[in-house]
């Protein structure tokens, strides 16, 4: 018989054309010995491309003959247009190799970095080897596992999500059939299911927080110059003149992540060539950012000239004139900051200790750094600032994320809206507000 034009080599044979005369078959199982060990079932097949294999599968009969239906159902799947069914005994390190290394064409290192580490979690307490083994309830066994570790559902949702997507991109890039998992549901991450629930500062204890990181600065760095040790112990002239390290001001860092709600990641990393100060912009670049989106967030002008006099003194410190790629905030040495560093949380409890600030409240929620940007929010909304420039202005994808997380209005607010006095004390109008940030935001 002829083949058609057109018409592949496998689908040929399917069809029980060319050389082979009839359609593909189960093979032949026959058991063999090679050498000094047991005796083996071997299969001699042939694939859905027409090519011979001869496959030792068992010395025990029963379990060949599994294996051999096996074989043979992947190998008519495939015949039938189901290629990527072969794939589902795709060893999972194999996938995961393959995923990571597309993964890092599409997002930024610390993304790749984080999804890289929650894999390496799942799967590593996972019996599966291949996609085929994966259960739903291996991974309900293992969200299980991580609670009783005391892990939050949220981290324990990243793990899972990572194993999820993995799959599902497997899926679409047609390696596997389906996702095996793709049925689990995620942890309720509701505010009852969260182990740290962040508050935000009152008006009140941000002037507080604010003055004590001015103070801060100031014992610093009279500290540093050994002002007490010259004036009150009297070490002496030659003691007073020798040349000390000048200690960088934190407290701007401090108001700036107030004011704009960026995130410590991507304010730590802003350049002198983001920020704007005659136009009184700083650029969050899309390299920095979470989302991979750059965001342009307006300044006061007082913030400005405070950054501009911290420029000098990165200038006096560095013994240079600064470059357009260098930081705009450094550590208190004169280093950039590290993307992971318990140095800032430590100046954070100090300050918070000098402004008598409770780390948690009587509710248990806590205030650390990324809870400055819920204060950022929570003080728009108090100003009547509308929410879709609250979005917009920390950067995220949907208005209700705002509303949900990062809107921490406490009673005496309520009160304020309920006696007619609008949103805060002294705020301005919600319409003037948000016209005034869409103007500095175009």
């Amino acid at each position: 018989m002829k083949r058609a034009e057109g018409l592949g080599r496998a689908e040929y044979a399917a069809m029980g054309g060319g050389r082979l005369g009839r359609a593909l078959g189960c093979g032949a199982l026959a058991l063999q010995r090679r050498g000094e060990g047991p005796p083996r079932w071997v299969l001699s097949w042939t694939d859905a491309k027409g090519q011979r294999h001869r496959q030792a599968l068992s010395t025990d009969r029963r379990v060949a003959e599994r294996r051999q239906a096996e074989i043979i159902r992947q190998r008519d799947l495939e015949l039938a247009g189901l290629a990527p069914v072969e794939g589902q005994a795709m060893a999972l390190d194999e996938l995961r190799v393959a995923y990571l290394e597309d993964l890092a064409a599409r997002v930024g290192a610390k993304q790749l970095r984080s999804v890289t580490d929650a894999l390496a979690r799942v799967l590593a307490s996972l019996s599966a080897q291949r996609v085929r083994d994966l259960r739903v309830m291996d991974l309900m066994r293992y969200q299980r596992e991580r609670l009783a570790q005391g892990v939050s559902h949220r981290t324990v949702n990243v793990d899972t999500g990572a194993l999820r997507a993995m799959l599902g991109w497997a899926v679409t890039a047609q390696l596997i059939a389906e996702n095996p998992v793709r049925a689990l549901k995620p942890l309720p991450t509701s505010e009852r299911h969260q182990r740290r629930v962040r508050r935000a500062l009152s008006d009140e204890e941000i002037e507080r927080f604010l003055a004590a990181a001015e103070a801060d600065d100031a014992e610093c760095a009279a500290r540093a110059k050994a002002e007490r040790t010259i004036h009150v112990h009297g070490r002496g002239a030659k003691y007073a003149a020798r040349r000390r390290p000048e200690r960088v001001p934190q407290a701007p860092l401090w108001r700036t992540l107030l004011e704009t709600g960026a995130r410590w990641g991507e304010l730590t990393q802003v350049t002198w060539a983001d920020l704007d100060p005659h136009r009184k912009l700083v650029d969050l670049r899309a390299v920095t950012t979470k989302s991979g989106r750059g965001r342009v967030i307006p300044l006061r002008e007082a913030v400005v000239a405070e950054l501009m006099a911290l420029r000098t003194i990165h200038q006096r410190i560095r013994l240079r004139v600064a470059q357009p790629l260098d930081r705009v905030f450094l550590s208190p040495d004169g280093a950039d900051w590290a993307d992971y560093t318990t140095n800032a949380r430590r100046l954070l409890r100090r300050i918070m200790d000098r402004a008598a600030i409770d780390r948690f409240d009587a509710q248990g929620r806590v205030v650390d750094i990324h809870a400055l940007r819920h204060t950022a929010a929570s003080r728009m909304a108090r100003r009547g600032v509308a929410l879709v420039v609250t979005q917009r202005i920390l950067g995220h994808s949907d208005p209700k994320l705002t509303a949900r997380v990062y809107t921490h209005l406490e009673v005496e607010d309520l009160r304020a809206a309920v006696e007619g006095g609008g949103p805060g004390t002294g705020a301005m109008p919600a319409a003037s507000t948000s016209t005034a940030t869409r103007k500095q935001m175009r």
